[in-house]
């Protein structure tokens, strides 16, 4: 976990092609409820960032490599077959559920532990299986994330606000993650506008914002090769984003 590519910026060469406005920020892993969500900071500074991500996360490559030892443990478990060297060939340079769901595809019979939504896309079976508290395959990360309240002061401490995205995204355990953050934490927005979202879901979300006073914001979690089918700005093809939303919180300082 990073925000070196900020640092990018200072070079000419990189610069010439951009001449809009860029708001830092930055994703951080952390729990509710003891299952792993993510919360956004904006406006951050990325050298006080980086200070205090390598204080408290472990890296990329070593989380990775944690999830895989016990995702390898659980498919043991389950009565999945795995090559006895599925852990020494992996390098943590890829997710470990992107490395995990490209092993338990290859195999047919494998489909019976998940379901369909999940075998076809690594996303979903991270969110439906690895996040879940409720299933065979849940990673519990807990010694190894800050809590909300710790990821909420990183980000102030780098001078940035904090937004909770994509909440409907931890599917069956979305309402109760979002009321207890609601009931015991502290943060200045929530991301309404998301690339699946109904417009229902994000009604309720804009309703909370307004009643709270929360600021609002949105994402079209493009990922490049990672999400090919959602493409920067519009998500899915039907995201629309006010512009005004961003006008109320970016100039925001903690």
């Amino acid at each position: 976990m990073h925000v070196g590519a900020y640092n990018d910026l200072e070079n000419e060469e990189i610069r010439r092609h951009f001449s809009g406005k860029i708001i830092t920020g930055v994703e951080l892993n952390t729990k509710v409820l003891g299952i792993p969500i993510e919360i956004l900071g904006y406006n951050i500074n990325p050298n006080e960032m980086q200070r205090q991500i390598d204080e408290t996360y472990l890296s990329n490559s070593e989380r990775n490599k944690v999830e895989v030892r016990i995702l390898y443990s659980k498919a043991i478990d389950t009565g999945i077959s795995l090559p006895d060297d599925f852990i020494e060939k992996y390098n943590g340079s890829i997710y470990g559920s992107k490395y995990f769901h490209s092993y338990i595809v290859k195999d047919e019979s494998n489909r019976k532990f998940i379901n369909e939504a999940s075998w076809k896309d690594s996303n979903v079976f991270y969110r439906e299986y690895m996040s879940n508290p409720n299933t065979q395959f849940f990673v519990d990360m807990d010694a190894y994330l800050p809590d909300f309240e710790k990821a909420v002061e990183i980000v102030h401490k780098a001078g940035g606000i904090v937004f909770i995205p994509h909440i409907f995204e931890y599917r069956e355990n979305s309402n109760r993650i979002l009321e207890y953050i609601l009931d015991n934490y502290k943060f200045e927005g929530i991301e309404c506008y998301y690339r699946n979202f109904s417009k229902e879901q994000t009604d309720f979300l804009l309703d909370i914002c307004d009643r709270r006073k929360l600021f609002v914001s949105g994402g079209s979690d493009y990922h490049g090769r990672v999400k090919p089918n959602v493409k920067m700005g519009t998500g899915e093809g039907n995201l629309n984003v006010p512009n005004d939303i961003v006008e109320n919180w970016k100039k925001v300082v903690i």
